[in-house]
């Protein structure tokens, strides 16, 4: 099931300068940056200690990203929770009348969203990493 909190996606409007702006005020450092050309968004994984945060920052005004900032401003966007038995996992929560947004598996992880209706109204991903991969 659950295994651990993995993290919280943050949606920012300029992701260097939300690293920057971690990484002055929280002492994170940057672990990882990827870009999502396809679905219009990048991220920057920083961290501290135990603490993961993902900063989220759109490539273009139309991206699901940018409409969110632009709908609720900048802020907390999803919490992230690792499991174990992805399919098992997905499968009960639908069983219980959650909504599966999403679902998704690259050669990275496997990953979906669960619709903040009817979860307390907040946007949960659902991620089981492969090995080797940091989330």
């Amino acid at each position: 099931m659950i295994r651990k909190f993995n993290h919280v996606g943050i949606a920012v409007k300029d992701l260097d300068k939300a690293v920057a702006f971690f990484g002055d005020v929280y002492g994170t450092r940057l672990v990882r940056r990827d870009r999502y050309e396809d679905e219009l968004f990048e991220t920057a994984l920083v961290e501290t200690g135990d603490m993961c945060l993902e900063l989220i920052a759109g490539l273009a005004p139309e991206s699901f990203i940018a409409q969110f900032i632009q709908d609720r401003g900048e802020g907390i966007h999803h919490m992230s929770l690792e499991v174990d038995q992805f399919e098992q996992v997905v499968q009960d929560l639908k069983a219980k009348g959650l909504k599966v947004l999403g679902q998704t598996e690259n050669e990275h992880f496997k990953a979906c969203f669960i619709h903040p209706k009817g979860n307390l109204g907040i946007l949960t991903e659902i991620i089981e990493p492969k090995p080797g991969w940091r989330v």
